[in-house]
């Protein structure tokens, strides 16, 4: 008895700690949450409130326009103009109570002036020219000395929680069996025990709804207590129900219950039609098993349009499976001939094989392990399917066209992605793989110099690399956008703490970072499943070839690069497949000269167009970089202006208007483009026009 309480507590905490796991230690299901709480009425409406205030106590001749204001505020904090910057502060917020030794931080709604500034001048432009853009809102702050962080302290050990007192409480589930001299009695127990450990989670979900549901929502504070409750804490309903029926099905088919409603007959007499076998016991035992376990995951982890189907088929599975057990393992009360339950004092039970007379412990090895499971498990990978058949790069007709008698679809600022965390100012919609994925053969990147700082998650540019990449960002972005970047970082007063290592960046790593290495090796895995495809880099780089080389080294793509021979034409798409040297490396800065061959000095092989083009009609196709004679084509297709990237490509990257500009560069520069260099390569009809180069179906 002592040890089935004991595991019952054991898995009440552990379920509690699974919740936090799941919902809280996750760090992009964390950042998501935080962004519905941002967006939820409540708090969007004292969100704007405070908005409204900041800018009144800066210009208190406004308090005419309050309204006005303040509807406009409100409707700005809960709009998606606010997603990309909180998510990322988010994530930098989780990362102070998952990375020990992190300091002060805090959530703000940042530079909201600029934004309401942007806003305001339909309605009043005089309002609007007298807010200062740097307001901002703190949602949250957590310092050093507060009890958030001392509770926040606590979630060091969640995760070790969420799947160590669940083991616990199955070993002292199974140690109560063990030890007791009536062991389907204790199995009885631990079923109940289970359903305790239920109820309680329940508890905690009702404490919680209560102190929710009495917060006072017209006040910041209360408004985000309800919010975040809604968001982090009702996940505990589902742990509460689950492990109730979990408990309940265990109990019950213990105490011989179940079988009152013939499921188990009824299962056997179909499984026994199906195999034309008489029903056994190891037989049953094992087709128990099975049932169990797909019941368990379809209750589990149902897919979202068969939630309801298979949580009921699930349920039913689970009920089943527990019957075959039961019946296999002698834990029913005896039935007569006839069926029916005999009546007296149970006599002691025969002697079973060693398996049989654990069928019930493994029912609630299997029902608690399944918790476990499902608590303590990180997320699954996604996993790609490998790329296999004749083809070259997707078309057997490219196979035999050399390398430089091929166009390409080229993405510009590749590593700049608006799915990786950290990013301002995205170029492209996914990350590398992403654009693989999609077709991409062609990834302009930039590298630089950058180091791991005091705020997790937050790179900051090498010392020696700052004043360059200072210049370069304001070059791209301009002064204003690259201070109020910067303005979102150092609120967060992040110090360099790490190793110079290489980053793609683009310009300062400050505003967004990936680290290089680790991105490659996500590349030679792309490669290794996708081993029919040609894949060139076109590097802006500020970093040295030696520390480039060593980079691709530790990736593992250095047996894939490609070397050219002097003196000799490019290979086929064919040959470079056939040799494994199918990865191109060129360099806009500096070659790797004879000590790394295969680092090619990219503009004595390639020539450009111009890539500072304001508006469509600058869009040109005269001589920017390289010689007219250079065997490669680069069309730098893209507009410089940051404020409407989306819009400008999917305007620019039309069919209708990209095929015509590559005609005409064709033309006019009596070469084929061989690499068509886009943002948001999944807007217009990039891949169209590039087939239509090939002369491929588009």
């Amino acid at each position: 008895m002592l040890c089935t309480v004991l595991a019952g507590a054991l898995l009440l905490v552990g379920l509690a700690a699974g919740v936090v796991n799941r919902q809280v230690l996750d760090g992009p299901r964390f950042a998501n949450h935080i962004d519905a709480v941002r967006r939820d009425p409540a708090v969007s409406r004292q969100v704007g409130e405070a908005i409204t205030n900041q800018a009144l106590s800066a210009a208190p001749d406004l308090i005419a326009l309050r309204p006005l204001m303040e509807a406009t505020a409100t409707a700005l904090a809960g709009s998606p103009a606010f997603g990309p910057l909180v998510r990322t502060t988010a994530r930098q917020v989780h990362g102070s109570f998952t990375h020990g030794g992190a300091g002060p931080v805090a959530l703000r709604l940042v530079d909201v002036g600029a934004i309401l500034t942007g806003a305001l001048p339909v309605l009043s432009p005089q309002a609007a020219s007298r807010i200062p853009p740097n307001l901002s809102v703190t949602l949250a702050s957590v310092g050093s000395r507060t009890f958030a962080a001392r509770t926040i302290h606590l979630t060091h050990y969640v995760g070790l929680l969420a799947w160590l007192l669940p083991l616990l409480a199955l070993l002292a589930f199974v140690g109560s069996v063990w030890s007791a001299r009536d062991r389907p009695r204790a199995v009885v127990r631990a079923g109940w025990a289970v359903v305790g450990a239920g109820a309680g989670v329940g508890i905690l979900a009702l404490a919680g709804e209560v102190a929710a549901s009495t917060a006072d929502v017209s006040t910041l504070r209360g408004a985000l207590l309800a919010a975040s409750w809604r968001q982090f804490g009702r996940p505990l309903w589902g742990a509460a129900a689950v492990t109730v029926a979990a408990g309940g099905i265990l109990a019950l088919t213990a105490s011989g219950r179940v079988r009152q409603l013939d499921l188990a007959a009824g299962s056997r007499r179909v499984w026994t039609t199906i195999s034309k076998a008489p029903a056994r016991r190891w037989p049953a035992l094992a087709r128990g098993m099975v049932l169990l376990v797909v019941g368990l995951g379809a209750l589990l982890r149902p897919g979202l349009e068969f939630a309801v189907i298979a949580g009921v088929i699930g349920l039913v599975l689970l009920v089943a499976g527990a019957a075959e057990i039961a019946a296999a393992g002698g834990v029913s009360p005896r039935r007569s001939a006839d069926g029916e339950q005999e009546a007296g004092p149970r006599p002691e039970p025969p002697r079973r094989p060693r398996g049989v007379r654990f069928a019930a412990p493994a029912l609630a090895v299997a029902l608690v392990a399944g918790l476990v499971a499902f608590d303590g498990a990180p997320a699954s990978p996604r996993i790609a399917l490998a790329n296999t058949g004749t083809g070259c790069n997707g078309y057997v007709e490219l196979c035999d066209r050399p390398y430089d008698d091929v166009a390409f679809v080229a993405t510009h600022n590749a590593m700049s992605a608006a799915d990786e965390p950290g990013w301002f100012i995205p170029e492209q919609p996914t990350g590398l793989i992403g654009q693989l994925d999609a077709g991409v053969r062609v990834l302009l990147i930039d590298t630089w110099y950058g180091q791991t700082t005091s705020t997790p998650g937050l790179i900051a540019t090498a010392p020696g690399s700052h004043s360059a990449a200072m210049a370069e960002a304001e070059r791209l972005f301009g002064q204003a956008a690259v201070t109020s970047a910067l303005r979102l970082r150092n609120a967060l007063s992040p110090t360099p703490t790490g190793p110079v290592t290489p980053y793609l960046c683009h310009g300062l790593c400050e505003i967004g970072a990936t680290k290089w290495e680790p991105a490659m090796a996500a590349v030679r895995a792309w490669l290794d499943a996708h081993p029919r495809q040609v894949v060139t880099f076109f590097i802006e780089d500020y970093v040295s070839p030696a520390d480039t080389a060593k980079v691709f080294e530790q990736a593992g793509l250095l047996p894939d690069v490609y070397t050219p021979q002097p003196g000799k034409r490019w290979p086929t798409l064919g040959q470079m497949i056939s040799s494994g040297h199918r990865v191109v490396v060129l360099m806009e800065k500096h070659g790797g000269g004879t000590t790394y061959p295969w680092l090619q000095q990219g503009f004595d092989v390639v020539q450009d167009t111009p890539f500072s083009n304001p508006t469509p009609a600058s869009l040109s196709c005269r001589l920017n970089r390289g010689s007219p004679t250079s065997p490669l084509f680069l069309v730098n297709y893209w507009l410089s202006g940051f404020q409407s990237l989306v819009s400008n490509a999917r305007n620019i990257n039309a069919y209708d208007k990209l095929w015509p500009y590559l005609q005409r560069c064709e033309e006019e520069r009596h070469h084929l483009p061989n690499f068509v260099a886009v943002n948001y390569y999944n807007e217009g009809n990039v891949f169209r026009a590039v087939n239509q180069l090939n002369g491929l179906p588009s």
